[in-house]
């Protein structure tokens, strides 16, 4: 698998994300965080475990422990991102949840101590101011829902850390890579299941609304935006660096308005169409350019001149 087919890869699972907000959103209005999390994890979990229940089994103590982990990580992201979702605008959530992109280089650097490059620099300066200027997150101000979104954004940018340095020693493990998958899923529902047991203690309704929308909303969630794009990010992103990992994913919010723009015939504002290109630049331009320098590096001469 080469750099260039991974990030492909990656783009198209944020495409698929970016596919869950307007879902995500419009089931919010009836049916509790923690209940929709449960049931979209419930079914992933299911189908995982139908495809690699063997491969569980078989998962070394360490490999376990470090599944645990990221399933807390992905788990708590996902559930503070759909709660958060309850309070602000689907814009708002999509900026706050692409500013993971600055914390992905502070953790790197914390965690394993990489230094930030200074196209990874660029691109994520370029890649809020375009998020900025696509979203509008101004246009209502800070609220409770956003706080709690930008905590779903640290924990995404630690689990992006962690998966790429975990799964880059698992990658000629592939049946790993798979018990890595069902081990998020798992733990994410049991997180979600005890939400549902708060949420039941305050006498919150817990019964969703099964509707031709609520159902095909959860599946495609379960199905397309959790098992597959799951993994596909564990088995793949360890071949991109992660900050440029974090880069890609900040697309979301445009492939989201693309996929409204196609489904629902809804128009790009002038504001939205300089951020995207905003965006775009920052995701291709500096990456290119990097490249270029680099290849443009004269060879070493083993210390001698010519």
């Amino acid at each position: 698998m080469t750099t260039h087919r991974a990030e492909l890869l990656l783009v198209a699972i944020t495409v698929f994300w970016g596919a869950t907000f307007a879902f995500i959103k419009n089931e919010m209005v009836d049916t509790q965080p923690s209940v929709f999390v449960a049931l979209r994890f419930g079914i992933a979990s299911i189908l995982g475990l139908a495809l690699w229940h063997r491969h569980l089994a078989a998962l070394s103590p360490e490999t376990r422990r470090r599944g645990v982990v990221l399933g807390v990580l992905y788990g708590s992201g996902f559930l503070l991102q759909t709660i958060g979702m309850q309070y602000t605008t689907a814009s708002a959530s999509a900026f706050v949840t692409g500013a993971m992109v600055v914390f992905v280089p502070i953790v790197n650097r914390l965690l394993h101590g990489m230094r930030m490059k200074a196209n990874h620099i660029a691109s994520i300066v370029l890649v809020l101011l375009g998020l900025w200027f696509f979203t509008s997150p101004q246009e209502h101000g800070v609220n409770i829902g956003d706080v709690i979104t930008l905590v779903s954004s640290v924990l995404w940018a630690v689990y992006l850390t962690h998966i790429d340095v975990w799964t880059r020693e698992l990658q000629e493990q592939p049946t790993a890579l798979n018990a890595l998958v069902v081990l998020q899923f798992i733990v994410t529902v049991i997180l979600a299941l005890v939400l549902v047991g708060v949420d039941v203690a305050r006498g919150v309704s817990i019964h969703p609304h099964f509707d031709m929308q609520f159902v095909i909303a959860l599946l495609y969630c379960a199905v397309v935006a959790s098992l597959i794009a799951t993994f596909v990010q564990t088995r793949f992103q360890h071949y991109t660096h992660p900050v440029r990992a974090g880069v890609i994913y900040a697309l979301e919010p445009l492939a989201a308005a693309a996929i409204a723009w196609v489904i629902l015939d809804e128009r790009f504002t002038a504001s939205q169409t300089l951020g995207a290109i905003v965006l775009l630049g920052g995701t291709i331009v500096p990456d290119l350019l990097a490249r270029r320098t680099e290849s443009s590096k004269p060879l070493p001469t083993n210390g001698k001149h010519e």
